[in-house]
C-alpha cells in the first residue's frame, strides 16, 4: 500500500483513501487556510504507517469530518492487518492438512 505523509508522519493508505484525503484537504483549503493544517497533532503512527493513537483536538481547530476520517482510517488499517493474519493462518492450516 502507498505511504503518504500527513502532518510529518508516514501513513499507510489505499489509493481510495488517498483520494478521499485529497478531497478533504481541497475542500478546506482557501486563500487563508491550508486543508492539511486540520490534520495537525491529531494522531500518532508506528514505523509501518499504521495509526496507533488518535488525540482529541485540543490545541488547534479541526473539523468533525477530519476526525471521523482519521477514525475510519485507523479502523480500516487494523482490520486489514487482522484479515492478513487470518489469511496467513488459513494458508498455514491448509498446508498442514495437505501433509496429513
Amino acid at each position: 500500500m502507498p505511504l503518504i505523509v500527513i502532518d510529518n508522519k508516514r501513513v499507510d493508505l489505499t489509493n481510495d483513501e488517498i483520494q478521499m484525503y485529497q478531497k478533504i484537504v481541497a475542500s478546506y483549503t482557501s486563500l487563508t487556510n491550508k486543508g492539511e493544517d486540520l490534520f495537525s497533532d491529531l494522531f500518532e503512527t508506528d514505523d509501518d504507517g499504521i495509526i496507533i493513537f488518535l488525540k482529541p483536538p485540543s490545541k488547534r481547530y479541526t473539523s468533525f469530518e477530519v476526525f471521523l476520517f482519521l477514525m475510519s482510517i485507523m479502523q480500516h488499517q487494523h482490520l486489514r492487518i487482522m484479515y492478513k493474519k487470518v489469511d496467513e493462518l488459513c494458508i498455514e492450516v491448509k498446508d498442514k492438512l495437505k501433509d496429513k
